[in-house]
């Protein structure tokens, strides 16, 4: 039990590391991008940081089989060079019980990854594509900067020559209905949300509302009414509805469609876990068992592989997406190359061995 644990450590702590590392990677550049996003459109903090940890979680069906790939890469060539392998053979461990020790931590791994792509992935998208629509629908004058017009909603486009605190100064609000288009002018524009939950934006001085002439009609616009104030309220939207975004739909959506979309989605959820097995069992070829052989190409080739794996995998999910299924293989032609070139590094090690 032990050596069991031991070797587990000295195997799978390696591609801990490296899962750490990518973590933090991947979370500073998503934070980054979207900490700009935020600063163009004035979303608030809670809300960006929601959605970066989203992305980065999102991201773990991928950086936990490339980390594997790459840490065993690393850990068995540190077990390798200080000759601890052939140390256990001599103490009675045989091989294929080291083998069943590296089997049951990669079936574990791949268990996780298969959770992570069935349930936490559709799961995290729909959280995230929610909280995107709930930003892409919220009506907040506080974000508007003078100087430039800005969206409020699909319905709204503001405009304000100043800004004093929370309230705005010189305000022209162009509103688009289902009965047609309307606008606004005033002195200053203030938002504020009643006891009723219910948003009100209240106009002062010299308010005048025109409704404009529909694109394809040569009228002017037409003064409505002039007010020392007006007071609009709105009643909450409801969030836009994303259960139909592929990505956000659950597995059992996914095995009863034949859209190529959607098709894309399931091969990538199935794909995921099955790379963990075969980028585990490529690491164990990787490795030499030449003694004092230099072994930083081998980390190379490992990190060629999962870029280039992964890449594969992305392009043939594009491929899928657009309608070509490709002999009926789709997305799993990128895990079935990865087979045949593993399984002909295996069979040439054994040959080696067979005439050694």
């Amino acid at each position: 039990m032990l050596i069991q644990r031991y070797l587990l450590r000295r195997l799978f702590g390696p591609a801990g590391g490296v899962f750490l590392f990518s973590v933090v990677v991947v979370a500073v550049f998503y934070l980054a991008q979207i900490l700009g996003w935020a600063t163009g459109d004035g979303w608030p903090l809670s809300a960006v940081l929601t959605m970066a940890a989203l992305r980065l979680v999102l991201y773990f069906d991928v950086l936990i089989p490339a980390s594997l790939l790459i840490g065993m890469v690393v850990g068995m060539g540190r077990i390798q060079q200080s000759h601890e392998l052939t140390a256990l053979v001599s103490a009675g461990i045989a091989q294929h019980q080291i083998l069943k020790i590296m089997g049951w931590g990669v079936a574990l791994v791949a268990i996780g990854v298969a959770c992570l792509s069935t349930q936490l992935r559709p799961w995290g998208y729909s959280e995230f594509y929610t909280v995107e629509a709930s930003l892409a629908a919220r009506l907040d004058v506080t974000r508007v900067e003078p100087g430039r017009f800005q969206v409020g909603d699909e319905e709204w486009l503001i405009y304000a020559g100043g800004k004093e605190g929370e309230q705005l100064r010189d305000v022209f609000v162009h509103q688009l209905r289902e009965s047609g288009r309307g606008l606004l002018t005033a002195k200053s524009l203030r938002q504020w949300v009643g006891e009723d939950g219910l948003v009100r934006l209240a106009f002062d001085g010299d308010v005048t509302s025109y409704r404009l002439p529909k694109p394809t009609q040569q009228n002017t616009r037409q003064v409505i009414g002039q007010f020392d104030s007006f007071e609009i309220v709105l009643e909450p939207k409801q969030v836009a509805g994303r259960e139909k975004i592929r990505r956000a739909l659950p597995m059992s959506e996914l095995w009863g469609t034949q859209r190529p979309i959607e098709q894309a989605e399931l091969q990538w959820r199935l794909v995921t876990p099955l790379s963990v097995v075969l980028l585990a069992w490529l690491a164990t070829l990787l490795v030499s068992t030449t003694p004092r052989r230099h072994r930083n190409v081998y980390l190379l080739v490992a990190i060629l592989t999962v870029s280039l794996y992964f890449s594969a995998l992305g392009v043939l999910v594009n491929w899928v997406e657009q309608g070509r299924f490709l002999g009926g293989l789709g997305v799993f032609w990128a895990p079935v190359i990865l087979f045949i070139v593993t399984s002909g590094l295996a069979m040439a090690r054994h040959q080696r061995w067979m005439n050694a």
